[in-house]
């Protein structure tokens, strides 16, 4: 594998535990693009709609990532794609080291690729640039992964994202998640503070996750997520992945109440990370062989 996929292929490995165990995010990117010397790690992403530059009856999806922190805010109030464009620019034109990737998205192909920042400018077209894998996408979000080969001297590109569309609606249902645990679905038996035996499996499921105890997160996630986990074991970074994952995981996490649905059980989290940061979110427990079993939990920093 060549030295600058590495990192991306630890990352994705990272998502693929802390997804198993449990903890995943609303949104993600990962990987990086190289040019001649130049490195570039991706640390933020958007995803919207503007109106195709040659025929203005099409829309465009451009999924942009950028080497810096976004202000997802401001950009989700505009709601003409190519002024959201203008002003993601503006972002980070104030900085030597801001990269700005921009994909064009034409069905399950990439028809653009542009690579800018730091007084570089690279840019190709065509009915297919590189290899794109689409996973979802929806009114919603995108999520798809993206590879651009090519020799030493050119652009070359690892990268994956799952990114919801800037929107003021999807900003106000951020801000909502973020202010306090997300509900879960109406129509189940009420759970108590605590989520009863779910919630001892969830607080299993997540003292495993602290220790790194990769059996003991087996014995407690759905058979699903333990497969893809087993399938990783044999990966030579995955002792170091099992390290990071321990310093991702939750100093504590308290079950606030959630929904018991017969096949599956819904949990409110409130949690305090390692340097007590405030999270909430929820957890999805499903019932294999009259047992509970974590199968996802999605968290939101409370900033």
């Amino acid at each position: 594998m060549h030295p600058l996929f590495a990192y991306s292929r630890r990352l994705a490995l990272l998502s693929l535990l802390l997804s198993g165990c449990g903890l995943a995010q609303a949104e993600s990117v990962s990987g990086d693009c190289r040019y001649k010397e130049e490195t570039s790690t991706i640390v933020d992403g958007l995803v919207f709609k503007q109106p195709n530059s040659f025929d203005k009856t099409k829309t465009d999806v451009v999924v942009a990532l950028s080497t810096l922190a976004l202000d997802k805010a401001a950009l989700a109030r505009i709601s003409d794609g190519s002024m959201k464009e203008s002003s993601l620019r503006r972002q980070l034109m104030g900085s030597r080291e801001a990269r700005l990737i921009k994909l064009t998205l034409e069905g399950t192909t990439v028809t653009a690729l542009n690579y800018n920042g730091g007084g570089i400018s690279y840019s190709t077209s065509g009915t297919g640039v590189g290899t794109l894998t689409p996973k979802a996408s929806d009114a919603s979000h995108v999520e798809a992964s993206f590879v651009l080969e090519g020799d030493a001297d050119e652009l070359r590109c690892q990268l994956s994202f799952n990114l919801a569309y800037a929107s003021t609606a999807s900003l106000a249902a951020g801000g909502k998640a973020a202010g306090s645990a997300a509900a879960p679905a109406a129509g189940g038996k009420p759970l108590p503070p605590g989520g009863g035996e779910a919630g001892k499996v969830f607080q299993a499921n997540l003292a495993a996750m602290q220790k790194g105890d990769i059996d003991a997160m087996l014995a407690t996630v759905s058979k699903a997520q333990a497969d893809k986990m087993r399938a990783q074991k044999n990966d030579p970074k995955f002792p170091m992945m099992l390290q990071m994952m321990k310093s991702f995981a939750p100093k504590s996490a308290t079950v606030t109440g959630g929904q018991d649905f017969g096949d599956h059980a819904e949990l409110t989290l409130d949690a305090v990370g390692q340097s007590g940061e405030k999270s909430s979110g929820t957890c999805k427990l499903v019932k294999e062989d009259g047992k509970w079993k974590v199968e996802k939990t999605s968290m939101k920093s409370g900033d």
